[in-house]
């Protein structure tokens, strides 16, 4: 078990401060991959302690029980996501550009966070049951709308996107093209013979969402001459 500065007295000023920090994010961790692993019920606090360096004791200190645990580590995904895009720089001055941006980093993220997949299956697997319980996660999603929201109307007023354009309905389109395309991976290669999973496949793969995604935003206009100059 890694020593704890702020039990044994040792370590540099300030460490004892820091010490159940890292203790509670090395708990979120190893959470985050027992129950992206073995489900709710499968999960074991044990497993999840043991992986994070610490014991049953303290992870009940930290979290109470293994439902709040649960609870904790899947605001923590959402956290991240939506930290993660709060640092994209989305250029209003190109729109379409920025469209870009958002399904290419929408997609690699499902593609580099296997976990955060699988804890969103199995947290719609239980009705969302738990996330009710969050409070208001609403508060914590609404950035990216408001971000596709000015991305949306700044291609409005230039006339290379069409009116009319719901963000969440947009949001959600993105993010389901890519969502399903990496947690029915396994499916979808036994029963089509395709490993999905290639770097060639994943490259078409974003390709055709980016497509799909900008002929359903662009406005006629802009698609025709879009079509032209290929």
């Amino acid at each position: 078990m890694a020593s704890d500065d702020s039990e044994n007295g040792t370590g540099t000023p300030g460490s004892g401060e820091r010490a159940p920090k890292r203790r509670r994010s090395a708990l979120l961790d190893s959470a985050i991959v027992e129950f992206s692993t073995y489900g709710i019920g499968g999960a074991r606090v044990d497993r999840i302690a043991e992986r994070a360096n610490t014991n049953k004791a303290m992870l009940y200190h930290y979290f109470g029980n293994k439902d709040d645990l649960y609870l904790a580590a899947l605001q923590d995904i959402y956290a991240g996501i939506r930290g993660a895009e709060n640092e994209l720089e989305l250029d209003l001055s190109a729109p379409e550009a920025a469209i870009r941006t958002l399904v290419a980093f929408t997609f690699r993220y499902y593609v580099d966070n296997p976990a955060f997949v699988r804890m969103i299956n199995t947290e719609n697997l239980h009705r969302a049951v738990h996330l009710r319980a969050a409070g208001d996660m609403a508060a914590l999603n609404r950035s990216i709308l408001d971000r596709i929201k000015a991305i949306l109307d700044r291609g409005v007023a230039e006339g290379i996107f069409r009116e009319g354009i719901d963000p969440l309905d947009l949001y959600i389109s993105i993010s389901a093209l890519g969502f399903t395309y990496i947690s029915n991976q396994h499916t979808l290669a036994v029963l089509f013979g395709r490993d999905l999973t290639t770097d060639e496949a994943i490259e078409k793969r974003l390709e055709s969402i980016t497509d799909m995604i900008l002929r359903f935003v662009r406005s006629d206009r802009h698609q025709a001459a879009s079509d032209s100059a290929r």
